[in-house]
């Protein structure tokens, strides 16, 4: 037997060794996708018919469907300040902020809900009123250019829209009415926090936490960038 020959007929076997194994450790798998097959052959059917639609046709089936799976919610908010994470020394650039009244409802996200994001971030000083008093030492920067600050941003979910087909295969998928918020952020008082640290401390708030024990409730962070 040829070098060639040998590493083939290793080969072979060792793969059907694999094989063997992943057909013993998925037995119910397999058999819960034999269950759906003609379900997914069917998709794959329309599937094939959507490829060979025309993008005018495409956009056209895209349109028609309810896609309206989430909805950041409009908030009043007011000129303030936070601290970056970046600049060496400190650096104080403006934001707008959640305000603390006239805020409205709007489905699942209440005023209530609202609030909680709002006092969250505020702890420590990691937001500053337009008319805070500038530690010494500290500066505002009301003109830098590009400057996006960090920020928590909050969903909540809602009930879960009817009708949300798949355009393309005509499954079923779960969607939800979510609402979102979001707020800016930046250091706490004494000016020497990370990134990492406001975080964690932020999303350790109890109202938060509370909220996030509520099943499709999500709370991200996105860093600053200058």
């Amino acid at each position: 037997m040829s070098l060639v020959q040998f590493f083939l007929k290793t080969s072979a076997s060792l793969g059907l060794k694999i094989l063997q194994n992943q057909i013993n450790q998925n037995q119910m798998g397999k058999y819960s996708d034999i269950r759906r097959g003609v379900e997914l052959n069917a998709a794959l059917t329309k599937l094939r018919a959507w490829e060979d639609l025309s993008r005018d046709a495409k956009q056209s089936l895209y349109a028609g469907q309810k896609t309206a799976t989430g909805t950041k919610v409009n908030l009043k908010t007011v000129k303030g300040y936070v601290e970056s994470f970046t600049f060496n020394g400190r650096v104080f650039l403006p934001v707008r902020l959640i305000d603390d009244a006239g805020q409205t409802s709007n489905g699942v996200m209440t005023t209530s809900i609202i609030s909680t994001l709002r006092t969250a971030v505020a702890a420590d000083d990691r937001t500053r009123a337009a008319n805070f008093t500038v530690p010494t030492g500290g500066v505002k920067m009301d003109g830098l250019k590009g400057f996006k600050p960090a920020k928590a941003s909050l969903v909540i979910r809602g009930a879960a829209v009817a009708d949300n087909k798949s355009r393309v295969t005509d499954i079923q998928y779960k969607r939800y009415a979510n609402k979102s918020i979001s707020s800016p952020f930046g250091q706490s008082t004494d000016g020497s926090e990370t990134y990492a640290t406001a975080v964690t401390a932020i999303a350790a708030t109890a109202a938060l936490v509370t909220l996030l024990e509520t099943e499709g409730n999500r709370l991200s962070f996105t860093p600053e960038i200058v």
